[in-house]
């Protein structure tokens, strides 16, 4: 799926609900806080101590930091243009964010939560993620995965795909990053020795994140949730129930598996929750406007949504 696409849709089309949608969000999806930030926010990411929140704005070129405990944005964060993805090291002493419009990364430091740093990104930087052990940052260009070490935020390795990686996932032991590229195909990156060393088809370029223990892919096919078992190569299933699917987010268990989706006619989504044991969607909770990235609590109770198409980002209770 082209997030460009998606993007540009979002951009032309919600505008007219930016002013007077917060109400019946909040009284459609109760409880919920709604908590605003930039326009046309596209992802969220909780720091590893879950007391902030960090909402990048590619329209505004802004990052709000948003205090968990009060859910009020304590600070907004000027980044280079079009911040989409972001990410935060394993202690939560740096942030990085992928600025697709200034090819580059932007590197926030959480101590003063101010603009640190600049690193190239690459062509057209949107996704990226973070190792294990926080030594290395991988961004997904258009032409390359290009591969940041953190302690000096400048690049060490670029490698080169046969297409374009457009979701980036670390594997829970750490030795490998996987790619959702253009090809439909999920490619996976050596990180000791930044070489491609596998790869499975999915039929999908969509987000992706993995199970905890590792052994299982979940990609968002557009219409449906495309569930890949990376032990024996092969897609296990397409779980139908998304529609203009997005990103995805899985809970720390890896019990529950959700994802953005909204019909084409409306601009008020859901969250598709997903169980990852039988591989089907249990139900779906009314979120907003354009529901794009997604956060889960470590406890798996509640989860940031943001909508784009409300200039704000919803806190949902899971447990409802």
């Amino acid at each position: 799926m082209s997030r460009t696409f998606t993007r540009r849709a979002v951009a032309a089309g919600v505008t007219a609900v930016l002013l007077g949608a917060s109400t019946a969000v909040a009284n459609a999806a109760e409880p919920t806080v709604l908590i605003p930030t930039g326009k046309y926010p596209d992802a969220v990411a909780l720091s590893p101590d879950g007391k902030k929140a960090l909402v990048t704005s590619p329209s505004d070129a802004t990052v709000a930091v948003v205090d968990t405990a009060t859910h009020k944005v304590t600070n907004t964060i000027t980044v280079q243009r079009g911040p989409f993805e972001v990410v935060f090291t394993p202690d939560g002493s740096k942030a990085y964010v992928a600025n697709a419009y200034a090819n580059a990364v932007s590197v926030i430091d959480m101590a003063s939560e101010t603009l640190a740093a600049s690193a190239f990104g690459g062509d057209y930087p949107t996704s990226l993620t973070v190792s294990r052990d926080g030594s290395r940052v991988y961004v997904a260009g258009r032409e390359a995965v290009h591969v940041l070490d953190t302690a000096t935020d400048s690049e060490v390795a670029a490698v080169k795909l046969e297409t374009s990686a457009y979701a980036l996932a670390t594997a829970p032991d750490g030795t490998k990053i996987w790619a959702a590229t253009g090809s439909g195909e999920l490619t996976a990156i050596d990180t000791a020795t930044n070489t491609v060393v596998d790869a499975v088809k999915t039929g999908s370029g969509g987000d992706v994140v993995l199970s905890p223990d590792g052994t299982r892919a979940y990609q968002n096919g557009g219409s449906a949730l495309v569930v890949v078992d990376l032990i024996a190569h092969e897609v296990v299933t397409r779980v139908p129930g998304l529609q203009n699917g997005y990103r995805l987010a899985i809970s720390p268990d890896g019990s529950r598996l959700y994802a953005g989706s909204r019909a084409s006619d409306t601009t008020q989504g859901t969250l598709a929750e997903f169980d990852t044991s039988t591989n089907t969607l249990v139900r779906k909770l009314p979120a907003g406007a354009y529901p794009y990235g997604i956060a889960v609590t470590q406890d798996g109770t509640h989860a940031y949504v943001v909508l784009a198409g409300q200039a704000a980002v919803a806190y949902l209770d899971l447990r409802r």
